[in-house]
């Protein structure tokens, strides 16, 4: 299998000890199967609220309200539908710091999304929203949401997350020059805290690609 990783554990990547760095290359080589579908609630949830343009939030938290009642299934299903409950109502709270304007949300399984390549390694973005400009459909910007409780996002690993993110709509998605580094958002919910992009960027970019060097190398190892 070609080395990959999801672009937030490359943010995690950044900041981590050489001890964690090695997990989560294993992780992200031979994923658990619990990891993939914790907060999928949450995530169908919070892209289709980002897609009605954040005006009502009264759907969101009815959804919040049902996943807390439903009891069906084992202890896992149940505690992941209150977590992502509780991941809801936490992004209802901040989710005014993402200023949307005049632009077109949309979910990004409804537009053609692919990863991005560093140093041989695919890095998979998969926003949960592009944030487009209603004139044109050019690709401005886009909302990632990180929810990991125990692995939250600090404000340098978000910025490396945002700097990745931007990377990708540049290359792939977007004519040069239209993508707004305010506008490409990282929200992570445990720290209920929304980054936007850095503007510089040419520094972070190498950082990364060192990063995706050592993930490469590490991959045929672990």
């Amino acid at each position: 299998m070609k080395p990959r990783i999801s672009v937030n554990q490359l943010g995690e990547y950044m900041m981590a000890t050489p001890t964690r760095r090695r997990q989560i290359v294993k992780d992200q080589k031979n994923p658990p199967p619990f990891k993939s579908t914790r907060y999928r609630d949450a995530r169908e949830v919070i892209a289709e609220h980002i897609a009605s343009n954040m005006v009502d939030d009264a759907a969101a938290l009815a959804a919040a309200e049902a996943l807390r009642e439903n009891t069906d299934g084992g202890d896992f299903a149940v505690q992941d539908r209150i977590h992502s409950a509780h991941a809801i109502t936490a992004f209802l709270d901040i989710c005014e710091d993402i200023k949307l304007g005049a632009l077109t949300a949309v979910r990004v399984d409804t537009f053609s999304s692919d990863g991005l390549e560093l140093a041989g390694v695919k890095v998979v973005m998969r926003p949960e929203a592009l944030l487009l400009d209603p004139a044109t459909q050019e690709v401005v910007g886009c909302v990632k949401l990180h929810f990991s409780r125990t692995q939250p996002l600090d404000g340098r690993s978000a910025a490396y997350v945002a700097t990745a993110l931007r990377a990708h709509l540049e290359h792939n998605l977007s004519a040069p020059g239209t993508v707004n580094p305010d506008r490409c958002y990282v929200v992570d919910i445990a720290t209920r805290s929304i980054l936007s992009a850095p503007k510089a960027n040419k520094r972070r970019l190498g950082d990364l690609g060192a990063a995706c060097e050592e993930i490469k190398d590490r991959w045929f190892g672990v």
